[in-house]
């Protein structure tokens, strides 16, 4: 984004809020103040931004400091925080973040889908229960099943049901054993996959953190709040970049595997 807004790339920067936020051509357009069209020609190349005002338009209704792009800031606003000569930002939104989520139900179900079903080599599971996806898609096991016997590579981690970390965790959500029983429930659903070639389905007992679902270079993160659901939290989505973020939670995932039992 950075870049974008220095070279007053508005076009650009139109195409990275979209994908930040999944806001519509039509929502930009009236937050901004100009015609839905013109923000299908800029963000399309088709027409340049020249005008001082619709600069001044577009930065407020998108939330972007003017200063980003070079105006002067608007009256009885608080300045950026600038950090060193150039006034960069102490912080950027890393290019390998292609969406957060505010919960994980707002995560779409046809992505989910779209993520299993295009996985060619690597997919890994970490939760707690993770009892939406059996529950949620009456032919997930038969498409972990075919993706399995197709060459693909399935680890999936659940929480021990027996384990003081899982029920820890249900203390802590203020569902006491009901989320050990969530467990159980998606292990009855996966029972079918303990012999099933190309996945490994095992126990964990650690103290999750994030919930980790990776499909080849892509991952949803699932963070998890002291006493709130997981499906209450915020989902990273992911894709993979040398040294990125991606990496530090597929390490995270690798550190917890090295401890599992089978299911």
């Amino acid at each position: 984004m950075s870049e974008a807004l220095a070279r007053r790339d508005i076009g650009a920067v139109f195409k990275i809020y979209r994908q930040w936020t999944g806001a519509t051509q039509t929502q930009i357009a009236a937050v901004c103040e100009v015609p839905q069209s013109h923000v299908s020609e800029i963000q399309n190349g088709r027409r340049q931004v020249t005008s001082l005002e619709i600069f001044e338009r577009i930065a407020d209704g998108i939330g972007i400091p003017r200063a980003r792009i070079g105006l002067a800031d608007k009256p009885g606003s608080v300045p950026e925080p600038r950090t060193g000569a150039a006034g960069v930002p102490a912080a950027e939104v890393p290019a390998e973040i292609v969406r957060v989520y505010p919960s994980r139900t707002a995560v779409p179900g046809d992505l989910w889908r779209t993520l299993f079903a295009e996985a060619t080599h690597q997919v890994d599971v970490l939760v707690i229960a993770g009892l939406f996806l059996p529950d949620g898609h009456a032919d997930f096991t038969t498409i972990l099943r075919r993706k399995g016997a197709s060459g693909v590579k399935i680890r999936y981690a659940l929480g021990n049901p027996e384990s003081l970390a899982v029920a820890l965790r249900g203390d802590e959500e203020g569902i006491g054993d009901g989320l050990a029983a969530r467990t159980r429930i998606t292990l009855t659903y996966l029972a079918a996959l303990r012999d099933a070639p190309g996945i490994d389905l095992r126990l964990h007992s650690t103290t999750l953190y994030n919930s980790i679902y990776r499909f080849d270079g892509d991952m949803l993160v699932n963070t998890h709040v002291y006493g709130a659901p997981a499906a209450h939290s915020p989902v990273l989505h992911l894709r993979e970049q040398p040294g990125g973020l991606f990496d530090h939670y597929a390490a995270s995932f690798e550190r917890v595997w090295a401890t599992t039992e089978g299911a």
